[in-house]
This record gives C-alpha cells, sequence and structure tokens, in this order.
C-alpha cells in the first residue's frame, strides 16, 4: 500500500521547488523594491538639496544684481563729480556756448539718470541750479538767462524748452543732437 493523500494536499517535490522559486522570487522582487524605494528616497533629498542650492544661488545672483546697480549709479555720480570738476577748473575760460552745451550736457545726465531708475526721462534746471551746474560764481544773473534761453535755440528742439525762467529737456518730446550730449565734452564744440 502506498502513502497517497486523499485530499492531494500532499507536497511533492516538485511543487515544494517551484513554491520555494516563487518564494525566492518574490523576496528579490521585494530586496528590489526596497533598493529602488531606498534610491528614490535618495533622488528626491538631491533634488530637494539642489533646489535649495539654487534658492541660495538665486539670492546671491540678486544681491550681486543690486550691488551693480548701487555700483553703477555711484560710477555715474562720479562721473557727473568729474564733469563739475572740470566745469570749475575750466569756468574762467568758457565762453557762452559752451556755458549753454554744460547746461544742456547738466539735463541730459538727469534725465538719463531718472530714466534708469523708471522715471520719465526729464529735467529742469531754473537760474539758481544753473548756476550751481556752472559752478560759476562770479556770474551775472541775467548772463545764466542768456545761458539757458541760448541753450534752448542751439538745440531747437521740443526735446530742450526754455519758458518762465526754466530750462526743461524731456526726452520722450524728442533727442538731443550726439554732439550735445554728456558723451562730449564742451570744450570741443
Amino acid at each position: 500500500m502506498t502513502d497517497s493523500d486523499p485530499d492531494g494536499e500532499g507536497t511533492s517535490p516538485d511543487a515544494n521547488s517551484g513554491d520555494k522559486s516563487l518564494e525566492t522570487t518574490v523576496q528579490a522582487l521585494e530586496a528590489r523594491l526596497d533598493a529602488l524605494s531606498t534610491q528614490v528616497s535618495g533622488l528626491r533629498e538631491e533634488l530637494h538639496d539642489e533646489r535649495e542650492q539654487r534658492a541660495e544661488l538665486g539670492d546671491e545672483l540678486a544681491a550681486r544684481d543690486d550691488r551693480i546697480d548701487e555700483l553703477e549709479t555711484e560710477i555715474a555720480r562720479l562721473d557727473a563729480r568729474t564733469d563739475i570738476l572740470e566745469v570749475v577748473e575750466n569756468a574762467d575760460k568758457m565762453s557762452g556756448k559752451q556755458r549753454a552745451v554744460t547746461l544742456v550736457q547738466h539735463l541730459h545726465r538727469a534725465a538719463k539718470t531718472r530714466e534708469r531708475r523708471d522715471e520719465p526721462p526729464a529735467a529742469t534746471v531754473d537760474r539758481d541750479e544753473a548756476e550751481e551746474a556752472l559752478h560759476y560764481p562770479n556770474i551775472d544773473r541775467t548772463t545764466v538767462y542768456r545761458d539757458m534761453e541760448r541753450a534752448a535755440r542751439l538745440i531747437d528742439s521740443d526735446a530742450l524748452q526754455y519758458t518762465n525762467g526754466e530750462l526743461r529737456l524731456d526726452l520722450d518730446s524728442g533727442s538731443l543732437p550726439r554732439k550735445y550730449t554728456a558723451d562730449q565734452e564742451g570744450e570741443n564744440l
């Protein structure tokens, strides 16, 4: 008589090896899944770190941009100061036309500065401001008015107008001839 399992629940050696093979495959898949899960977690951490580093670099870049803006403003201020010092040194030698061009250059610089600040590119000087821009200590007030009128006639454009004792430059209304902008020196005219 042979031993047989009446319910068929007996395990044959082939069935047992198939179960072990399946169990091994499942364990291998679980191990691979755990490894991939760990790898994904590591990649998420790296991504988070990279994003933090990118944000820090963005902050540094913004700080550098602000510093560049500050330095450009300081350079413009120093350029204007240098121009003023040149005017003061040459004040005794300046002709009426040179004084008029100096006023135009002063207004042009001021209008360009406003434009860089996203403001309307315009500037105005009255007699007192014109005297200050010319740095001409012993100039008669009527001479300053004549220099302001001369500047308006010299440019002869809607951009530069002299009315009611004020000289106004509005670069939205027109442009200045390049030879009268602050890029050129008044002495060369």
